[in-house]
This record gives structure tokens, C-alpha cells and sequence, in this order.
């Protein structure tokens, strides 16, 4: 019988639905914890994010299922062990960091931080004209399940949708051009919005610097909710003063928590949240990680081919 230990905040609901993929398999449910290598030491399945130093100690360890879409850590580790599979949640996170994209976006677009100071100072005050998503020209940099989610959203609220990714295969049809990174420079010019949930790589890091900025003409509102090392804070800084940027939402930075005397804290134009529109906020994210999960759980002990298994050959 293998032993299967989760390492997430699960109800019983989430317990039951895991349970049921399988009738020979023991499971040990940890809570949301990070686990020392005694209290795992014998299990063939992993399900959660528990650090590689542990992974690699475990002698039986088969399979290792994320609870993140992200892989880095993992994927790109040397001492995560090459014979154990690994699968990420990709497909989980995209209705929860779509809706924060959208109301970071909403929020810069309709001059609410004024409204709220106003309100705070019980001042009546008209902050003047706004802009629209609809009728806009939004760039999506990367279309896996967050950018597809997103563009869905915004393409139903009437914008036009170019979204950049590895290879243009399959246009749907709420993405109205696609395109590779070649074409990124062009497509910045035309941007009323920039939308990123890039992961972190060698291919993304500082992919949007100086001289990337330098072809951004219509002073877009920019939202990165992939990895903070796209920009480096002082030319995102520097963005922002200037009004190459006319406002940001940033889930992510570089480095995280931001450190309390970086000037970004302090721009008027700036949306920063801590790097919580993923997690657990949004309860329909777990649920679908445990789904993901429990499908895994079905395939791996039936012999079939994961969903969301990470190629670590790559």
C-alpha cells in the first residue's frame, strides 16, 4: 500500500475527494505545516511544496504533486531527485489572480486610491476622467492559465487582445493576434495595458528593462502578477515617475517582502500586494488544486500519464 502525506490547509470535503482516487493507498494528512524528514521519511507521494533538502532524503519517495503552478525550486533544483516524477497546479490559479489583474487594473483605471484618500479627508472632490477596458489594447505576456483567464475576462469586456507567447499554435478565439517575444518591442508601442504572469526564468529576467521601455508610447497602466525579476525595482521606479507608466499593480518583486525603504512604497500611481493573489485566499484555487491532485493520485496508481507533469530533463 503506498503512503501518501499532504502538506495543505484541507477540509474534510478535500480529505474525502483525495481518499476516494484510490482505494490502495494509505494517506497522512500534515495540515498546512513544513515537515521534518522523520514525520515523512516513509512516504511514496508527496502532495504540496515541501523543501527539495527534505525530498531528496526520503528513500521511497515515487512522486511529488505541487500545489503551485510554479516550479522553480523544483524543476531547476540538481538535488531534486531525477527518478521521482513531478507534476505542478497549473489550471488552479487562473480564476483568482485573473480577478485580482482586473481589479488592480479597475481600481488604476477609475482613480479609486484618490476616491479613498478623499473619503478618508471628508472631502468631496471630482478626480476627473477615467479610461475604460473596453475598446483598449491589452498586451498579455504569457497565456498559460492566468493569462487565458484574464484575457477571456477582458476580451468579454470589449478590449482587444494580443497575447506573447513560445509559439503562436492554436489562436483562441477571445485573443484577437498572438505573437512570439520577437514581436514584444512592436506590440509595447501599441499597449494601453501590459499584463505579465510570466514565470521566472533566464528568458524572462529583466525582460522588461530600459531599453524595452523605451518602446512603450501610449503611457500603459502595467500589472505583474508572474515574477518580480521581469522589471528591476528603480527602472519600475523610474517608469512610474516619469509616466511611461501611468499606473502599476504588482503582485511580485524582486526581492520579496519588498523592503520597507524601497521608494516604490511611496509612488502614489503604485498598487502593491505582498504575493497573495494565488494561495489559498480563494477557495475555489484549493479546490481545484485537490481535484488536480486526486486525478494524479488516480493516474499514478493506475500507471497513466500525469496531468501537469514537469519534463525535468529540460
Amino acid at each position: 500500500m503506498k503512503k501518501i502525506y499532504t502538506c495543505m490547509p484541507l477540509k474534510e470535503k478535500h480529505k474525502k475527494l483525495l481518499e476516494s482516487s484510490s482505494s490502495n493507498c494509505e494517506f497522512i494528512h500534515l495540515g498546512q505545516i513544513k515537515p521534518s524528514l522523520e514525520q515523512v521519511k516513509d512516504a511514496n507521494v508527496i502532495i504540496g511544496n515541501i523543501p527539495v533538502d527534505i525530498l531528496k532524503n526520503i528513500p521511497n519517495l515515487e512522486f511529488v504533486q505541487l500545489n503551485s503552478a510554479g516550479t522553480n525550486g523544483y524543476s531547476d533544483n540538481p538535488d531534486f531527485p531525477k527518478n521521482v516524477l513531478l507534476a505542478n497546479a497549473t489550471g488552479a490559479y487562473g480564476v483568482a489572480i485573473s480577478e485580482c489583474i482586473l481589479a488592480g487594473i479597475l481600481t488604476l483605471m477609475k482613480h479609486m486610491p484618490s476616491y479613498i484618500q478623499n473619503q478618508s479627508n471628508h472631502e468631496w472632490k471630482d478626480e476627473g476622467s477615467v479610461k475604460s477596458i473596453y475598446n483598449s489594447n491589452i498586451l498579455v505576456l504569457g497565456l498559460g492559465d492566468i493569462g487565458k483567464e484574464f484575457s477571456k475576462s477582458a476580451y468579454a469586456m470589449g478590449a482587444h487582445i494580443t497575447g506573447i507567447k513560445r509559439n503562436i499554435k492554436d489562436k483562441p478565439d477571445y485573443i484577437d493576434k498572438l505573437c512570439t517575444m520577437d514581436s514584444l518591442y512592436d506590440e509595447l508601442e501599441k499597449s494601453d495595458i501590459i499584463v505579465s504572469s510570466l514565470p521566472g526564468s533566464k528568458s524572462t529576467y529583466h525582460l522588461l528593462d530600459e531599453e524595452a521601455l523605451t518602446h512603450v508610447k501610449k503611457h500603459p497602466i502595467f500589472v505583474n502578477v508572474g515574477r518580480g525579476s521581469l522589471i528591476d525595482s528603480k527602472v519600475l521606479e523610474k517608469a512610474l515617475k516619469e509616466n511611461i507608466f501611468s499606473g502599476a499593480y504588482i503582485d511580485v518583486t524582486n526581492p520579496e517582502p519588498l523592503p520597507k525603504e524601497s521608494e516604490l512604497w511611496n509612488l502614489n500611481n503604485l498598487i502593491i500586494t505582498p504575493h497573495i493573489t494565488g494561495g489559498y485566499h480563494l477557495e475555489e484555487t484549493l479546490n481545484r488544486i485537490v481535484q488536480i491532485s486526486a486525478t494524479n493520485i488516480k493516474n499514478y496508481c493506475e500507471g497513466k500519464e500525469l496531468i501537469n507533469r514537469v519534463n525535468l530533463e529540460v
